[in-house]
């Protein structure tokens, strides 16, 4: 579809998680959460194909019912993108855009810029950002932070606010749960040893770094959020409604 090779986007999702748990399958909406963010990725003109991964009996019922297809994956995976590679077996694809489930508004013209980028040699692994001048937000935890080379490869990634001041000219960025990689790529990130940066921040992408993966970070045209808390929840249902047709 998008004349610059196969591309897919995998939305990997497990029901634990330790801020909300259960989130995935919150439905209050109408709908569950993981099924706004495929539908998103539906709706960018660059994916041949959308996949729910899992290895969750209620999500893929889930999946199912939304007419979402489905790739089975074990419990061993640990993080969204080991999830994804293990979906990639079963998968043809060049290019694949991990898209987070908790991100049910991710915008669709950002994913087919991830694609685009993934098809620029030497890009091999490609993520979003936006700009970040909530300092409330700066220094909270639940919001990761990037910054960037001038080049605009990822320096590090952090929940601390970095840099620690925004003054000086130096941007602030906050990070889009959403990952692009080639197929080759993708696979190699299971085995991929850490020294522990990845583990004590909590953040996935660390591990690509440490192991000279190099990330380059987007800046996103729209602002979505990630769903991290019930408040980030009930604030999504609260923007959904007034995005809502009114009623005859």
């Amino acid at each position: 579809m998008n004349g610059l090779g196969k591309a897919v986007a995998i939305v990997p999702v497990r029901v634990s998680s330790q801020r909300l748990p259960g989130k995935a399958l919150l439905a209050s909406s109408g709908k569950p959460l993981f099924v706004h963010t495929c539908e998103q990725a539906m709706q960018a003109a660059c994916f041949d194909a959308v996949y729910v991964a899992t290895d969750s009996d209620d999500v893929a019922k889930a999946a199912g019912d939304h007419n979402i297809p489905i790739v089975l994956t074990t419990e061993h995976p640990r993080t969204g993108s080991e999830r994804c590679a293990e979906a990639l077996a079963k998968v043809d694809a060049e290019f694949i855009v991990d898209v987070q489930g908790d991100w049910p508004e991710i915008d669709p013209h950002d994913l087919e810029q991830l694609v685009e980028a993934l098809a620029k040699e030497p890009t091999i692994c490609a993520t979003l950002a936006a700009p970040l001048a909530d300092d409330q937000k700066a220094k909270d935890p639940n919001v990761v932070k990037v910054v960037r080379s001038i080049d605009g490869d990822a320096l590090y990634f952090s929940r601390a606010a970095i840099p620690h001041s925004k003054e000086h000219g130096a941007e602030r960025l906050r990070h889009i749960g959403v990952y692009g990689f080639n197929r080759q790529t993708l696979l190699r990130i299971p085995g991929l040893p850490s020294s522990g940066l990845a583990e004590t921040e909590g953040l996935e992408q660390l591990k690509f770094l440490e192991n000279g993966i190099p990330i380059r970070v987007l800046i996103a045209q729209s602002d979505p959020w990630g769903i991290e808390t019930r408040a980030d929840y009930d604030a999504l249902l609260e923007r959904l409604s007034q995005r809502a047709p009114p009623r005859s």
